[in-house]
């Protein structure tokens, strides 16, 4: 039986990308081991938004992963283990409102929305996903824990 995940952007970029600090070389390690775990698994299959597919590939470019890599990512996506939904106008005006509501950024929410009833799960690192407006569509895991990542902030380790 297949099961639908999905992995937030802040844990592809920390798998695929060795940090400079040697601080954050921790998040590096447990990211990288629970992306190759999960891509290793055949019972799990991933799924993505198509928005987040443009996210995951712009982070690898910004922090300079080669083209060769970022295309042999993109073409992996395109195989069996993957599901890629695309985002309607809806699912936009949806994750702006919900946006609003919440003061979170509506990234997370193009990441996320057009995945509703397709993930059971979401694996992120990013404590915006602890909000009720992501626990509703899916159980949301931090599997780097005790680390938070959020977009524009370094790293760091919560205290509960």
């Amino acid at each position: 039986m297949s099961s639908f995940i999905l992995v937030d952007t802040n844990i592809w970029h920390f798998a695929m990308v060795k940090p400079i600090e040697e601080e954050f070389l921790e998040i590096h390690k447990r990211a990288n081991s629970f992306l190759l775990s999960t891509l290793m698994d055949e019972n799990i299959r991933m799924a993505l938004s198509s928005y987040q597919v443009a996210e995951v590939l712009e982070v690898l470019r910004r922090s300079y992963v080669d083209f060769d890599t970022r295309m042999k990512l993109l073409a992996d996506l395109k195989t069996r283990k993957f599901y890629v939904a695309e985002g309607s106008f809806h699912t936009v005006e949806e994750a702006i409102r919900d946006s609003f509501e919440s003061g979170i950024h509506v990234y997370d929410y193009l990441v996320a929305y057009p995945l509703k009833g397709v993930v059971t799960r979401i694996y992120s690192a990013d404590d915006h996903f602890q909000h009720a407006h992501f626990f509703k569509m899916a159980e949301v895991v931090n599997p780097l824990f005790p680390w938070i990542l959020r977009e524009g902030v370094k790293p760091r380790k919560t205290q509960r």
